[in-house]
């Protein structure tokens, strides 16, 4: 590890890079997980797909034994898949030399079909250990797990996936069949060491950190029930698992047998590469973070590389310098601030739409809002990148039974968005000590009317209690198209977007 050290030091970085004393040799583990099509560096000049290969490309010159691997969610977040489909980040799987990915759920945003054809012609070994592909148009293209040696120690690394169910729209993965996380896990990785003999298993998995739901567990949970797994290279949950940082959460977590097993993961956007030191002896291992950042530019440069780039860049830089709107501040696209402005135009929109005066509420997930907003000028661009799904505005009849079910799901992951005639008081637990509509108590017997999106209207992102047969409004036009419209007919002249800062969900101790 002294040579990436060394090379470190001579760029006058500050980075801890794989820190740890030098053994006979070392296997380099690289990885990234939920890089979300972000190509260029995002709006807070982080990341970058030119500088992420700079970082790899310098590892790779200074040690023998390196593995890319990553952990899923390569598209859906920016204007290239909006636009292109994943044309874009998929070649760049090849172009970068990974040598692993696994499937996230954003893979299938677009349907089982198009991701077979996106991925056609991989040279990336891909793998997925839980998920039965016999009946899609993938089957064959997905090994259940490979073994690698280095330094004559065999490492067998398996795919690991989430249940898709509130997670993927089904219609997306039709013919997929789902197998649990936990037990897959388990089974292979007892497999792998007893049958295989392997020395160390590595799971690469897309189910996140942690999880309070038994139907699809977290790393956490899938590690806490096994002997046989060595090292954790996660995704799903963007957690930036940082062992440099206090208030990280732990990447230390212990077994069924209580021996301490590295999970580890990026965060969200590809602004930190992963990197994973195993000391080829003693088999233990350190891991710190790369961050994707500016001081990596001198050497980002790649004119193979660039020229594939430019012709999808020129339309995705026009709509990101397409000035439609003035923000008063920013906001985080998962803070109350956002929150409470998209459920508050959501609910504006739907009545305007559907002629309806009656609707009691908005409910939106705040995982549907997928960049931040900047102070000051807003793009039609960004607007896109904030929005690119193809959820459409519907409304809906619920009963207060089942509006107080998906309050408790949504205050279980600290809230989501609601409009402005809602107040719920919540319990750590995620039990509701009080919720209003307009005022009022929610009546568990009377039926509210909702606007939302039909994503979640068909039970998605867990809100199964909202999944209804009855609409009473559908849309015709895409969310973000309607924003947009709605952000336009604003005017650019004035700040038009200024969002309000009280929480209408409230954890209360």
């Amino acid at each position: 590890m002294k040579k990436i050290n060394k090379y470190l030091v001579a760029l006058g970085l500050l980075l801890a890079v794989c820190v740890g004393s030098a053994g006979a040799e070392d296997l380099v583990i690289l990885t990234t997980n939920d890089t979300h099509s972000h190509i260029d560096p995002d709006f807070d000049g982080k990341g970058g797909i030119l500088r992420r290969k700079a970082i790899i490309d310098s590892i790779r010159s200074a040690e023998r034994n390196v593995m890319l691997v990553d952990a899923g969610d390569v598209v859906q977040g920016t204007l290239y898949f909006s636009l292109y489909g994943g044309a874009v980040e998929y070649p760049m799987l090849d172009s970068l030399g990974y040598d692993i990915s696994v499937l996230g759920n954003h893979e299938f945003d677009n349907g089982i079909d198009s991701l077979a054809y996106r991925q056609n012609g991989l040279k990336v070994t891909r793998l997925s250990a839980n998920y039965g592909l016999a009946s899609t148009k993938l089957e064959g293209r997905y090994l259940p797990y490979v073994i690698k040696e280095y330094g004559g120690k065999r490492f067998g690394i398996m795919g690991i996936n989430l249940n898709p169910v509130g997670m993927i729209d089904m219609a997306n993965c039709r013919g997929l069949v789902y197998n649990n996380s936990q037990q897959v896990a388990n089974e292979t990785a007892r497999y792998l060491k007893r049958t295989e003999k392997v020395d160390f298993v590595v799971m690469v998995s897309h189910v996140g950190y942690d999880s309070n739901n038994p139907d699809s567990p977290g790393d956490v949970q899938i590690v806490g029930s096994s002997r046989d797994i060595d090292l954790v290279i996660g995704g799903h949950s963007h957690t930036t698992i940082d062992p440099s940082n206090p208030s990280s959460v732990p990447w230390l977590v212990p077994n069924a047998v209580g021996r301490k097993v590295p999970v580890t993961q990026t965060g969200l956007g590809g602004k930190n590469v992963g990197c994973i030191k195993i000391d080829l002896d003693s088999l233990t291992v350190d891991y710190s973070l790369i961050p994707v950042d500016k001081h990596w530019d001198a050497k980002a440069h790649y004119p193979a590389l660039e020229a594939f780039l430019a012709p999808y860049q020129a339309p995705v830089h026009r709509l990101l310098n397409n000035t439609i709107a003035q923000s008063a501040q920013y906001c985080e696209n998962s803070s109350v601030e956002m929150q409470n402005w998209v459920a508050d135009i959501a609910y504006e929109m739907a009545t305007s739409q559907s002629g309806l005066n009656n609707i009691d509420l908005a409910i939106m997930n705040k995982g549907g809002v997928r960049q931040a907003m900047p102070e000051g000028n807003v793009s039609e661009g960004l607007v896109r990148s904030m929005f690119p799904f193809n959820n459409k505005l519907v409304v809906i009849d619920v009963s207060g039974e089942d509006l107080l079910k998906a309050f408790e799901v949504m205050a279980s992951r600290g809230g989501d968005a609601v409009s402005n005639s809602v107040k719920v008081l919540y319990k750590k637990d995620g039990t509701i000590e009080m919720a209003t509509v307009r005022g009022i108590v929610v009546n568990r017997a009377k039926i509210y009317r909702v606007a939302t999106l039909d994503y979640l209207a068909h039970g998605g992102d867990h809100l199964s209690s909202l999944e209804s047969k009855n609409f009473i409004y559908s849309d015709s036009e895409k969310f973000g198209d309607r924003v947009i419209d709605y952000v336009k007919k604003l005017g650019i002249n004035d700040v038009v977007i200024q969002p309000s800062s009280r929480p209408r969900m409230q954890c209360i101790n």
